[in-house]
């Protein structure tokens, strides 16, 4: 995969193509940006690297903005400070933008797409994720298992301020992280081996993290405040986003889907999702955690080697998301593998 497709700029995050994007829909210092409230706090990092300042709006247990005004009563009196609106796909399935518009109202606000879990998938009309609104960021390695790699996408209409854009970044060609290569090597293994070692290996480094009075699962805290320092892909990322095959992949995770459906039917297990639409290619199967139902669904998910339960998102430390959200509870069967 070339780095100098028309229209596209690649970073090694797609965290560093929401600060281009956000540059793009002119958000400047003191600038308010409409984001989900259920978001992952990566997301802060760029808006604090331009200055803005994030304005919460809700979302629904569908995973789309709640549709009671909610949307545009966020926008309030001090709309004239608010530079633009977010949007996200959540785990590849397409955000409903007629409804945002809806929301929204009579404003001129550009809408940046965010799917970073939705490469290969397209909506309805077949238009890919990422590519509906005047700008878009796609992260990559959500889908498949690469050490970076992620890409914006805009449409020169008038209203972008292309001063924002730069010079295609020089990928990176040196040895891939060694966290990478181990993540890589137990992955293969994982897919000829009988047993999922996955898991194995994932609570032996949580135990090793115990044993070093470290808490078991490394958070991050710092994502929400500070970008990851390489800025550009390594050339292994843009090398494999060129070589996958797209169409089985896509087929690969449809076919993992409706396993997951009927899986959670069987152990009464709730999904934000009513189906699997025809031209979504899912990131995962998410669903909303029961504490007497999932543990049992959890373990038939990994007896079927259909995917890892992950919880998503790390939401942010001032996030608005009530306490008794549904959800908060949201896991991911996530069929990266």
């Amino acid at each position: 995969m070339t780095n100098r497709s028309p229209n596209h700029l690649y970073y090694a995050y797609a965290r560093h193509a929401l600060v281009t994007a956000l540059r793009l829909a002119r958000v400047q210092h003191g600038s308010k940006v409409l984001i989900p409230d259920f978001i992952c706090r990566d997301v802060l990092a760029s808006l604090r690297a331009v200055g803005a300042e994030p304005q919460f709006y809700e979302i629904d247990d569908t995973l789309q903005p709640r549709v009671d005004g909610s949307l545009q009563s966020t926008l309030g009196a001090d709309s004239h400070h608010v530079a633009a609106v977010m949007v996200v796909n959540y785990f590849g399935f397409p955000a409903d933008l007629d409804r945002v518009r809806r929301l929204l109202g009579p404003t001129t606000l550009p809408i940046i797409e965010d799917n970073a879990h939705g490469w290969l998938s397209s909506d309805e009309h077949g238009t890919p994720l990422g590519s509906r609104t005047q700008v878009g960021i796609t992260s990559v390695r959500k889908t498949i298992r690469i050490p970076d790699g992620a890409y914006l996408e805009w449409r020169d209409d008038g209203s972008l301020d292309t001063h924002a854009l730069h010079e295609p970044l020089e990928p990176r060609d040196y040895s891939l992280p060694a966290s990478f290569r181990i993540r890589r090597a137990v992955s293969r293994i994982d897919a000829r081996s009988p047993i999922a070692v996955m898991p194995l290996a994932r609570g032996a480094v949580r135990l090793l993290r115990r044993l070093g009075g470290k808490p078991p699962v490394d958070l991050h805290t710092a994502d929400e405040w500070d970008l990851p320092t390489n800025r550009s892909p390594h050339q292994y990322s843009l090398q494999m986003m060129g070589e996958v095959d797209q169409g089985a992949e896509v087929a690969r995770r449809r076919a993992h889907y409706p396993r997951c459906e009927a899986l959670a039917a069987a152990y009464d297990i709730a999904c934000p999702f009513a189906s699997l639409p025809p031209n979504v290619s899912p990131q995962g199967f998410p669903f909303f955690w029961h504490p007497e139902k999932a543990e049992a669904f959890s373990a038939a998910v990994q007896r079927e080697r259909l995917g890892e339960v992950i919880t998503w998102p790390s939401l942010p430390s001032r996030t608005s998301l009530a306490e008794d959200s549904r959800l908060r509870s949201l896991h991911l069967v996530n069929f990266l593998v």
